[in-house]
């Protein structure tokens, strides 16, 4: 089950060793509803990586601090640094092959 991300949070996320898959969406996004579950199901296949999610009608700061245009955005985090980005949906196994690509 991902995470909810917060201001708070996303500093504990920044400043942590692991690796971390954040989702950036809002609840009147179409792909962001698309994406949702679709998300939600490889948090809880792929164990050694952490998930969140950032809705942006509360915390839109945090998608201008880290650059989101567009959403849905992915991006994957380690020691406060963007390993990878990706914006829209996309279905299941290439999800999980962009995440295991860019965690190893």
């Amino acid at each position: 089950m991902p995470t909810e991300i917060d201001s708070e949070k996303m500093e504990e996320v920044q400043n942590s060793e692991e690796y971390w898959v954040i989702d950036f969406w809002a609840e009147w996004c179409g792909p962001c509803k698309k994406l949702a579950p679709v998300y939600e199901e490889v948090s809880e296949e792929i164990e050694e990586v952490n998930f969140g999610k950032v809705d942006m009608e509360e915390h839109d700061d945090l998608g201008t601090q880290l650059g989101v245009r567009a959403l849905p955005t992915l991006l994957i985090m380690k020691n406060g640094e963007e390993i990878a980005r990706k914006s829209g949906a996309m279905p299941k196994q290439k999800l999980e092959s962009w995440i295991q690509e860019n965690t190893r």
